[in-house]
């Protein structure tokens, strides 16, 4: 979308259909982050030095705090702008504030860095579960409620 080769025609296209499954999974992240949050994460095995304990934890806060950037800048840019967040063919989430500018480029700016921190902390956090144990995947997919919030990094 931030390609200067497109017209504006495909420019509105990309971005409706960005906000639609935006919109969708939007829902999902929520609750995503809010098990995380409540839940804890996943207990690190005592055999995993320190150091590696506190950068695990380090990116799936980061991915967090990341996921909750892009869920509050997005619909906020969106209205900001005075635009409506479309969503497929539907008639779309009007915007309960008054256009502004400010909060528009502000917006904007948490998004774009955003995503390149999401994608960075992403690659981050796929590489550590490649350099992990077999055992660290199913950690992170099925958190045993022995894990909630007793383990310290």
């Amino acid at each position: 979308m931030s390609s200067e080769n497109i017209g504006e025609l495909e420019y509105a296209s990309l971005v409706h259909i960005h906000t639609s499954v935006a919109t969708a999974v939007y829902c999902l992240l929520i609750i995503r982050i809010v098990h995380r949050v409540t839940m804890g994460f996943p207990n690190t095995p005592s055999d995993i030095p320190r150091i590696r304990r506190i950068l695990t934890r380090l990116v799936q806060g980061f991915l967090l705090i990341g996921m909750t950037a892009m869920l509050i800048s997005g619909p906020l840019m969106v209205w900001a702008n005075g635009d409506v967040i479309g969503v497929f063919n539907w008639n779309g989430f009007p915007s309960p504030i008054p256009p502004n500018a400010a909060l528009y480029e502000l917006m904007l700016k948490i998004h774009q860095i955003s995503r390149w921190a999401l994608l960075a902390g992403v690659l981050v956090h796929v590489f550590g579960v490649f350099m992990s144990s077999s055992e660290t995947l199913n950690r992170m997919l099925i958190t045993p409620p022995s894990s909630k919030k007793t383990h310290a990094a």
